[in-house]
């Protein structure tokens, strides 16, 4: 008969006679004491079984809360690789516009919104595809702040982040900041994610449909000519604390381009940013 074992000591089934014994139940009551002991250790192994399948639920879910998903375990970095990351809590952060693109009037807004972000990043995908365009009619479209998009391609998802930015750096050269947040939600819309890229023959269709010239553009990107350009956006990135995608820079906008405000990690529901935006609108 099989035993079972807890720490320093060993359980091995009782007869009913020991139960009987143990509990100094009479005779005539041996087989209720015997359907007690049952039931305790049936409850006891219910509640245990139950604890195991709360715990397993909370931790498959982790990594989807907040939307953003981890490189390492936590408390483990992987050294000088940046990751996708679960949010931590909002913290002070200072950036500026550089000379990225740019949605909005800069000479009327009061707000900027700077996201960092990875073409290849299923939560920047999942984000463009829905926030995204909420976010830009109630606080872009109105004039009360303008958007900004930064590049921070992550390790694991290269080489096919760093050219996506690249062709959606030589696609704002040859017809501007439109045609790139153009060119934005039609990539995020078709990524495959994960470094998987476009479905072949989508990006010469998505050129084509953005009346840009393909092979200009193409040998644009394919000669990296904004390869300092993106290392730049991650280096400020970083600087303002920025280490896994998409996150978001929102603050007060002043006349230099310097945006003074606080960091937002993971693709948060509209809510979230309408709480931070109109937190600076009021100031």
């Amino acid at each position: 008969m099989e035993e079972m074992k807890t720490e320093g000591q060993s359980l091995a089934p009782v007869t009913e006679g020991e139960r009987c014994s143990k509990e100094g139940c009479g005779k005539s009551s041996c087989g209720k004491c015997g359907s007690r002991h049952n039931a305790a250790w049936t409850i006891a192994g219910s509640i245990l079984l139950g604890s195991l399948i709360v715990a397993a639920s909370i931790l498959t879910s982790a990594p989807k809360m907040g939307g953003g998903t981890t490189l390492a375990p936590a408390g483990q970095p992987t050294p000088g690789q940046p990751t996708a990351q679960a949010p931590a809590g909002d913290k002070k952060a200072t950036v500026s516009l550089d000379n990225d693109p740019v949605l909005g009037n800069k000479g009327k807004a009061k707000v900027a919104i700077v996201e960092f972000s990875d073409y290849e990043c299923p939560f920047c995908k999942q984000f463009h595809q829905t926030t995204y365009k909420d976010l830009v009619k109630e606080f872009v479209d109105s004039g009360k702040a303008v958007y900004s998009f930064r590049d921070y391609p992550l390790p694991f998802h290269e080489p096919m982040a760093s050219k996506a930015a690249n062709l959606a750096q030589c696609v704002r050269e040859a017809k501007g900041d439109s045609a790139f947040f153009a060119f934005n939600d039609a990539y995020f819309t078709n990524t495959q994610t994960n470094a998987k890229g476009l479905p072949e023959g989508k990006q010469d269709e998505i050129l084509k449909t953005l009346g840009v010239n393909v092979a200009t553009v193409t040998q644009c990107a394919t000669s990296e000519k904004f390869k300092d350009e993106i290392a730049k956006d991650m280096s400020d990135g970083s600087a303002a604390g920025v280490s896994g995608t998409p996150s978001f820079v929102i603050g007060k906008l002043d006349a230099k381009g310097n945006v003074t405000g606080e960091l937002v990690v993971g693709a948060m529901p509209l809510a979230q940013f309408k709480t931070t935006v109109e937190k600076y609108l009021a100031q």
